[in-house]
């Protein structure tokens, strides 16, 4: 991805002012692709491994597609059912915290973020030794 820096106005010797041109700064689309794997791992509570993201840059704005297992809680475990947030209610909620992260990471509005939920990942158990 590309982005244009504004303007600077800069006091020219003698008075006056100059206005330099700023330039473009160029980030390889694989650091973009990285840094929302992290940000929506850690949204949706899953290692960086199991989550798969896609970019698409335009000019303006970047839309943002997440595939991911969803952690839901041990079905035997009845109490943690009960008290677990809805999944869609969850995902939009996701949705909302990535659109708000990413916007800030990228510098540049993220128009839509697409979240696929590609299965379940439970708690593991813990041994007590």
């Amino acid at each position: 991805m590309t982005t244009a820096l504004p303007g600077v106005a800069v006091a020219a010797p003698g008075g006056g002012v100059t206005v330099r041109t700023g330039g473009r700064v160029d980030v390889a689309d694989r650091v973009f692709r990285k840094a929302a794997e992290q940000a929506a791992a850690e949204a949706i509570g899953v290692d960086r491994a199991d989550v798969s993201v896609d970019i698409a840059a335009s000019r303006d704005t970047v839309v943002v597609r997440v595939q991911a297992p969803f952690p839901v809680p041990r079905l035997d475990d009845s109490e943690a059912v009960r008290a677990a947030t809805p999944v869609l209610e969850a995902a939009r909620g996701i949705q909302n915290d990535l659109h708000d992260r990413l916007t800030r990471l990228f510098g540049r509005e993220v128009s839509r973020v697409d979240l696929t939920i590609a299965g379940a990942t439970a708690p593991k158990r813990r041994r007590v030794k």
